[in-house]
């Protein structure tokens, strides 16, 4: 995963943000992987519970949401910050 994470980041010249579920990232000592920011899917439990300790920027807490006009279920998904951060956030993302 390190080589893929450094050859995704030399491409587009900014770290990948790691998304992963509390399995893969117990199975892959993913807390070992420092500087990153991490997208964390956990839909029975909070953050906080499910990856102690870890930071996140995004979480995702349900695969079966309902957005008005769109068929089937989505995957719902919070920023954590507020709107300024979020704004700022896009702007340090976009190239």
């Amino acid at each position: 995963m390190r080589v893929w994470l450094r050859i995704v980041e030399a491409h587009y010249g900014q770290r990948p943000i790691i998304y992963t579920t509390p399995r893969f990232y117990e199975e892959n000592n993913l807390k070992s992987f420092r500087g990153y920011e991490y997208w964390l899917r956990t839909t029975a439990k909070t953050p906080r519970e499910a990856f102690p300790g870890q930071s996140w920027k995004f979480w995702q807490y349900s695969a079966t949401g309902i957005i008005p006009g769109i068929k089937g279920d989505v995957d719902l998904n919070a920023f954590s910050g507020s709107r300024e951060a979020w704004n700022a956030w896009l702007a340090r993302r976009a190239q």
